[in-house]
């Protein structure tokens, strides 16, 4: 297959776990489809396809041949309601409701009535006229149920309509029976109730799970309309989408970064609590990195643009954020396939209630209303709720607590892990080298031995490297470029220099290339090694020019984090590439007792796959972890890690905090807690409602209710995860 595309596509139509089943299946079988994902809680498909096979419209045509409407992914539709129809539901159903209010007023004053004496006649046109007042709701209001359930069946399929409208109909044809015999009955079941009940719950349901899903949202709006343009002829305001890398936008006092740049005069403090949850402000000034969606909170900057606003952070951020909330963890596939054979299930079991109340001799009446309330019952609106419902408020928490959640996933592994691998710079430090000391060979001076390393360094953004080239530029050396250089993960770099090739890393590297260390050279690193410095050793051919000791502090919640985690029944390893005694100087900080020090990067992948019994987070941020990352069962990547290593985590840390990682921890456990929670009320639900409709204890209004308050139960349950605090315990929800 070709390089492949993805697409968003916003659904209407959705009413049900089996309508996402269904999508999904038939998306799936779409010549050219490599993956497709629909979300039943923000109603969001994610398609990954081959444009070669099956272009856009396409894919919107096989929606559309469901029966459902699909419009391709904008972000400035994330600024409308998820559902284009939202408005023309709302009209229907206050149209419903005045229908039901007036119908329930008849019933009353006909309950009435038949204790103050009541005519006949009068009754009899009451009920008439309750009869009249259900066909617009039991037609024009139970209008989507009508056009679900016979877009089903033109496909030959039972969908979850089919079971409503039968309900519907089926309560609406016993009301006109009854009327027509002039039943005792009152009938304040009437199908107007019964569909403003179904409906009312729908839209409650909708907007509980919009708040689930408006974590995109929120992060689609970050980004400003219009920007400031610096031109030639002054500045023109212009439509974000119109900038160009390159372009010079000015930044007031109060507004928004309008896309990802760099700070070329002015100095001010951002917000960037919206991508980090920090709400601490960072100070930006000539040379500083911006995000777009960032608030400049004080002075003005002039901004170099460096990615347009659809191919910048903001962007990646939000389309990360739709997968995340599209994928599905293990635990909702039992879920989905039982939901997706429900529809047949519940119109066998109301033929048998059928079948059974009329061996038993039961009035035709009777049949009907207890065979009304299996079809409106047995619903499993709330089994296929209660996952995706969950992961998808959980994953807009994570990010609003600067955790980027990528798959969702990894929330159901991260809460079965057992144990953490932890990477040391750039995880537990800082990865904020600064150069302490530096021991030259015999022979070779201070800035030989500096402007030598930084040659083989390069551009590489590794922490020593870039803390190598500081204290080259702080010292005002020349560094000249190499014109051919080669990354060794795990050991180092290697580059052609004028002298002879170049060496800068660790000791095995120099090693493997059969160098050996003057006894001086030797000394002094271990000297630098006890003061618990990381080590850069450097070389010219076949020559040791010396070593350079840099300092990497560890992060001022390092210890606290571990303490976190060793609380939450996870065991810490420190594996790491560096020195021993450096990797215990970081571990006895930071209260870790496993360490595997001089580790490769097949050490590392071997040190996580040796825990994956247990469960197991890989934490990192260089190359050099990119493998362990991928073989954990969660991979966690900080955000100042390399693009390797974060295209090869399933988390990405944005908070400048290591503490994000514990909370990660406690906000899966949370998550599944609630899932478990969801899905037993759910089964529980239909053992109980179920064989009552069968019994006739639930009559259809009855049955109406419960089923709007199983689907609702279950979402507000899912949303308390909006309420997550950061360091809470696990499992733990502020109520």
């Amino acid at each position: 297959m070709a390089a492949t595309q993805e697409i968003g596509l916003f659904l209407d139509g959705l009413r049900c776990s089996g309508c996402v089943h269904r999508t999904e299946r038939v998306l799936r079988e779409t010549g050219g489809v490599a993956e497709a994902h629909v979300d039943y809680t923000s109603h969001r498909a994610l398609l990954r396809y081959d444009p070669d096979v099956v272009d856009e419209p396409g894919l919107v045509s096989a929606v559309e041949e469901l029966g459902y409407s699909a419009t391709p992914f904008d972000p400035e539709a994330l600024e409308r309601p998820a559902t284009h129809g939202t408005r023309r539901d709302l009209v229907r159903l206050i149209v419903v409701a005045f229908l039901a209010m007036n119908v329930m007023w008849i019933a009353i004053a006909l309950y009435l009535g038949s204790y103050q004496g009541m005519d006949p006649e009068t009754r009899r046109a009451l009920r008439w006229l309750a009869i009249a007042l259900s066909i617009p709701a039991v037609s024009y209001g139970a209008l989507p149920f009508w056009r679900g359930a016979l877009s089903g069946l033109r496909r030959r399929e039972l969908t979850l309509d089919v079971p409503v409208v039968l309900g519907v109909v089926t309560s609406f044809v016993a009301s006109i029976a009854g009327t027509w015999l002039e039943s005792e009955h009152l009938f304040m079941d009437s199908a107007a109730v019964i569909v403003f009940l179904i409906l009312l719950g729908r839209t409650l349901e909708g907007r509980a799970r919009s708040r689930a899903s408006g974590a995109a949202l929120r992060l689609a709006q970050l980004s400003p309309k219009r920007a400031l343009r610096r031109e030639a002829g002054g500045d023109v305001l212009v439509d974000v989408d119109r900038l160009e890398r390159g372009d010079r936008v000015v930044v007031a006092a109060g507004e928004g970064v309008p896309a990802d740049g760099r700070v070329l005069s002015g100095r001010s403090d951002l917000d960037e609590s919206a991508f980090t949850g920090e709400s601490c402000p960072v100070v930006a000034s000539p040379g500083s990195l911006v995000t777009g969606g960032t608030r400049n909170l004080t002075g003005e900057l002039v901004v170099e643009v460096t990615a347009t606003v659809r191919g910048g952070t903001l962007a990646r951020l939000t389309a990360l954020l739709e997968r995340a909330q599209t994928e599905r963890p293990r635990i909702q596939r039992l879920a989905d396939r039982v939901a997706a054979v429900f529809a047949p299930t519940v119109l066998t079991i109301a033929a048998g209630t059928a079948v059974l109340w009329t061996l038993w001799g039961a009035p035709a009446l009777d049949v009907a209303l207890a065979t009304a309330s299996v079809l409106i019952v047995a619903c499993p609106c709330a089994l296929g709720l209660a996952t995706p419902a969950a992961i998808t408020a959980a994953v807009g928490r994570a990010a609003e607590l600067g955790i980027l959640v990528k798959r969702g996933a990894a929330l159901e592994r991260g809460a079965q892990a057992q144990a953490v691998v932890l990477d040391k710079t750039g995880t537990l430090s800082e990865g904020r080298f600064r150069v302490v000391d530096m021991r030259p060979a015999p022979g070779v001076s201070l800035e030989e031995l500096l402007v030598a390393a930084a040659t083989a360094e390069g551009a590489s953004t590794h922490p020593l490297a870039l803390a190598i080239h500081a204290e080259a530029e702080r010292r005002g050396l020349a560094v000249p470029d190499a014109p051919q250089r080669t990354l060794r993960p795990g050991f180092g770099v290697e580059a052609e220099g004028p002298d002879g090739l170049l060496r800068a890393g660790s000791r095995a590297l120099l090693e493997e290339a059969g160098l050996q260390l003057a006894g001086s050279v030797a000394e002094d690193c271990e000297k630098l090694a006890e003061q618990g410095l990381s080590l850069v050793l450097v070389s010219c051919g076949t020559r040791a020019l010396g070593v350079i000791g840099a300092f990497d502090p560890p992060r001022t919640d390092a210890r606290d984090t571990v303490a976190r985690l060793e609380s939450q029944g996870l065991a810490p390893h420190l594996v790491t590439g560096d020195h021993e005694a450096a990797a215990w100087a970081v571990a006895r900080e930071s209260g870790i007792a496993s360490v595997q020090a001089g580790v490769s990067p097949e050490g590392k992948v071997r040190a996580v796959e040796a825990l994956r019994s247990r469960g197991v987070i890989a934490v990192g941020d260089g190359v050099n972890d990119a493998a362990a990352l991928a073989a954990a069962d969660v991979g966690v990547a900080m955000a100042s890690g390399s693009e390797v290593t974060l295209d090869a985590a399933d988390v990405v840390i944005r908070a400048p905090r290591l503490g994000a990682l514990a909370d990660l921890v406690a906000l899966s456990r949370a998550t599944f807690a609630r899932i478990r929670e969801n899905l037993g009320f759910a089964i529980l639900y239909n053992v109980i409602a179920v064989p009552l409709a069968v019994a006739g204890v639930l009559e259809p209004l009855h049955a109406a209710i419960a089923m709007s308050l199983s689907s609702l139960v279950v979402t507000a349950n899912a949303i308390r995860l909006l309420r997550f605090r950061s360091g809470a315990a696990p499992n733990e929800v502020s109520p």
